[in-house]
């Protein structure tokens, strides 16, 4: 069967449709995958998508990868199809689809909320050869209006035996204004970066799944609804080193490997050695990985720094105990990761490697109060860490996107007004202690700044007799101060 698969993601992923992907190639069908790989604008002109049409005049079958940031685009390549190809079929899979799969159902054809790489061959084969399909656990689908949603299978636990994912860049194609066939130079070009690695070609790999974590924000929790918890399962080190090598020697111009897991940490000492020893020898490019203050050693960190990791990311999220607890369900005791902090922060008097943390701002449920502790949580945090701040998102499907929806604080979820986690303005929160978070990661990023500024300066800017004055100035000016300093 001849598949399309169109991935609306801003970056050149390195995720599941390059595994589904290699799977239906696995099973002799034909696959083109195209990248929607731009930042912005979100849409696409008409003109542009036609520019599809020597693909999709000879396609049986269009799958997308959809994120709720980007969804739009999915909406967009999925209306646009509707209309000069009638019958042809559209699946959605991908986080957005996770969710809430009857949300993709509204322009989908069919949904994989689940693992797709479970049941995606069977479901091909299935309408290749016109037998029925609307059986195949994972998926969902519409019906002439009716919708029909299939049992959920176990997780997937025999991850070595997936193929590798594809970089086969004969069948890979970009539309951004033009259409272009993917080669290694532009391949590069549109490679996902991250600051402070924004200069180099990067490439995000991920070598297990589930999450130890129970955060309502997350979409991870919508695994735990369907399977009762998030399985944790992983790859060995011989499987990752085998197709780490495999893609490094075809695409040649790699200088860094983010391993883009939920937890890198959570593995044993005795798998991180095994995979540390092997990385180490026949890989030998610096990389990244997460981690959590609550499975963070320094025995781990020790045997990750001698491999090469250059870069370690951690999640904070609020300085506030009652918002991770009440808010976010995020049970992490805040003076565990002050000490984790410190801790990592203490080897880079001996290893040069980046340390990021994450932040999210702008949460509705937070008092003026509990933005104050995150304010003075930064401050305390030394100052060659580097501070990530994120808007709170509410993906649907999410515990505390259905609490906003009840609350009427957010209306059902919209493909046009969707808010990006990453780059949006200050919504529910203009107020004078959001502000001083704000200021303080800008203040940060400059040197001169932090020179110039005493700590005492900023100590004074959050004590209540400052904020008390300062809650006198309508919202609007703080929105206006907090887009300054953004």
């Amino acid at each position: 069967m001849k598949v399309t698969l169109i991935n609306v993601s801003a970056r050149m992923s390195s995720d599941g449709s390059r595994l589904i992907c290699a799977l239906l190639k696995q099973a002799d069908h034909s696959v083109k995958s195209v990248f929607l790989a731009r930042p912005e604008p979100l849409s696409y002109e008409q003109e542009e998508l036609a520019q599809l049409d020597d693909i999709l005049k000879n396609t049986d079958l269009v799958m997308i990868a959809v994120y709720s940031s980007y969804a739009i685009r999915a909406v967009q390549v999925t209306e646009f199809i509707r209309k000069n190809y009638p019958g042809m079929k559209v699946i959605w899979g991908g986080p957005h689809c996770i969710s809430i799969p009857k949300l993709s159902l509204r322009y989908a054809d069919a949904v994989c909320f689940s693992e797709g790489d479970r049941v995606v061959v069977d479901l091909v084969n299935k309408i290749e050869d016109g037998n029925n399909y609307l059986d195949t656990p994972n998926m969902a689908f519409n019906v002439d209006g009716s919708y029909i949603v299939n049992d959920v299978l176990p997780p997937f636990r025999e991850l070595d035996s997936l193929p590798y994912h594809d970089y086969n860049l004969e069948d890979q194609f970009l539309l951004d204004r033009k259409l272009f066939q993917i080669t290694k130079e532009v391949f590069r070009k549109h490679l996902a970066g991250y600051y402070p690695f924004y200069t180099i070609p990067i490439l995000y790999f991920v070598t297990s799944r589930g999450c130890p974590h129970r955060c309502s924000f997350c979409n991870n929790c919508r695994y735990i609804a369907m399977f009762g918890r998030n399985e944790l399962r992983f790859q060995s080190a011989d499987r990752i080193i085998d197709e780490l090598e495999y893609i490094l020697n075809y695409l040649g111009f790699i200088e860094f490997l983010g391993f883009a897991d939920d937890d890198f940490f959570i593995r044993t000492l005795k798998d991180l050695d095994d995979f540390a020893e092997k990385y180490k020898r026949r890989v030998g490019l610096p990389f990244g990985v997460g981690v959590s203050p609550n499975t963070f050693s320094k025995e781990k960190m020790e045997i990750l720094l001698d491999a090469g990791m250059k870069a370690i990311q951690m999640g904070v999220q609020s300085g506030s105990q009652r918002v991770l607890d009440e808010i976010y369900n995020r049970r992490i005791r805040i003076p565990k990761t002050r000490h984790a902090v410190h801790q990592i922060e203490s080897y880079r008097q001996t290893f040069d490697f980046d340390f990021l943390l994450d932040f999210i701002i702008d949460n509705p449920y937070e008092k003026k109060d509990d933005i104050i502790q995150t304010y003075k949580f930064l401050l305390d945090i030394p100052s060659s860490v580097r501070i990530n701040i994120f808007f709170l998102a509410f993906f649907p499907g999410t515990p505390i996107y259905d609490k906003a929806l009840s609350d009427g604080i957010i209306d059902s979820f919209s493909e046009k007004t969707f808010r990006f986690y990453t780059r949006s303005r200050i919504r529910y929160q203009k107020n004078y202690e959001t502000f001083l978070v704000l200021l303080v990661r800008h203040v940060r990023r400059h040197s001169l700044l932090r020179k110039c500024i005493p700590r005492l300066v900023f100590r004074i800017l959050g004590s209540r007799l400052v904020r008390g004055f300062a809650a006198i100035f309508p919202k609007r000016f703080y929105a206006l101060l907090s887009k300054g300093v953004q």
